[in-house]
């Protein structure tokens, strides 16, 4: 039977994905302007497989996140950490979703950004281009979507932006990690979005 999953790409410069020849990828990217959803590039993936039965057997593929519904089980291990819901692609996935439904995905965006610079670790006029990219979309007094970060790690980011390094964003990305933590996490896993993922029905 014929399948169709749809995903979302993280922020990302360049698009590197591999997939077995049965997966046809079509990427949409936005204009800014039209853009409902933060992010560098508002890029839409759709993976589209002439036999995907089971799409919770998909796996992560560079920065897809795997909006499909995770099992019962899963979703009851994303309850003891944030980390096991982060490190999960449906986990991100479906906490994206419900950060949606509140307004409040842009930490959780900078977050991932960040993570991906880090697994990346460009180099050279690469590295200025995508620091400057999450800087203008999250940390500077103009950004597009701000993250909640207090006056001193924003000021001690601008001062390393014409010459930055991989962990230029790291205090930033761990002060943005608790808030999720402490506030967004907790809520999710009350909400009755989660409730129903608990309950298969996702």
């Amino acid at each position: 039977s014929r399948g169709k999953m749809v995903v979302e790409l993280g922020v990302l410069s360049t698009l590197s994905v591999s997939l077995p020849s049965s997966y046809n990828v079509s990427i949409l990217q936005q204009p800014a302007e039209e853009r409902q959803d933060p992010g560098i590039w508002g890029i839409t993936g759709v993976v589209e497989s002439q036999n995907l039965t089971n799409p919770s057997k998909a796996k992560k593929c560079g920065n897809i996140l795997d909006a499909s519904s995770p099992t019962p089980q899963q979703a009851k291990k994303w309850q003891q950490s944030i980390d096991f819901l982060l490190e999960d692609p449906k986990g991100r996935a479906h906490f994206k979703k419900y950060l949606k439904t509140q307004y409040a995905s842009e930490n959780f965006d900078f977050w991932t950004a960040v993570d991906e610079l880090k697994t990346k670790k460009p180099q050279g006029e690469k590295l200025k281009k995508e620091t400057r990219e999450i800087f203008e979309n999250y940390i500077s007094r103009d950004a597009l979507y701000p993250v909640n970060i207090n006056a001193k790690l924003r000021v001690g980011i601008e001062q390393m932006i014409e010459d930055p390094n991989t962990e230029i964003f790291d205090d930033a990305q761990k002060y943005v990690y608790r808030l999720m933590k402490d506030g967004p996490y907790m809520n999710f896993l009350q909400d009755s979005y989660f409730q129903t993922l608990i309950g298969g029905k996702g």
